[in-house]
């Protein structure tokens, strides 16, 4: 049961500092500046530099897939209570694992995609100039978009 406390603890604390201040400064950074080239922003390993509509269309969707691991931070709230009242094979926490499962895999597709395709367009093909143009890169291992598919799929599918 101690455990269990430190886990509800940690994931309160995460809940409390992510919840309201991440998604404000994205929304602000991303949509509100209007000058010509933008200024850099690096997330999960990839450089934007050129701030046009295509790549703030790629930041919105990643900024999607953060809105969804919230909610799914959300869901585990919720299980963790129903641990907490000893309702361990409850349904509620049946249909909260299955929903976690099912969002953690659309979250991993909406984080990985858009950020394959700008690598693909604009640092592999040589569409924008910068310092990979002209090279795909292959990397074998984890990354979190392994990681996310292979979370949701482990909770959410039988």
């Amino acid at each position: 049961m101690k455990k269990l406390n430190i886990l509800k603890s940690i994931i309160d604390l995460f809940w409390i500092v992510s919840l309201p201040l991440i998604p404000f400064i994205f929304i602000g950074f991303i949509l509100f500046d209007n000058s010509k080239n933008g200024f850099p922003i690096t997330i999960n390993e990839i450089h934007y530099d050129a701030l046009n509509n295509k790549t703030k269309a790629i930041l919105i969707l990643s900024l999607m897939s953060y809105l969804v691991l919230m909610y799914c931070i959300y869901l585990f709230k919720k299980i963790l209570r129903s641990f907490k009242m000893l309702k361990i094979f409850d349904d509620v926490v049946l249909i909260n694992l299955k929903k976690i499962g099912f969002l953690l895999v659309l979250s991993a597709f909406l984080n990985g995609v858009p950020s394959f395709i700008y690598r693909v367009l604009y640092a592999g093909l040589g569409i924008y100039k910068g310092e990979y143009a002209g090279t795909v890169k292959l990397e074998l291992g984890f990354s979190s978009f392994l990681t996310m598919l292979c979370l949701g799929f482990f909770y959410g599918f039988k």
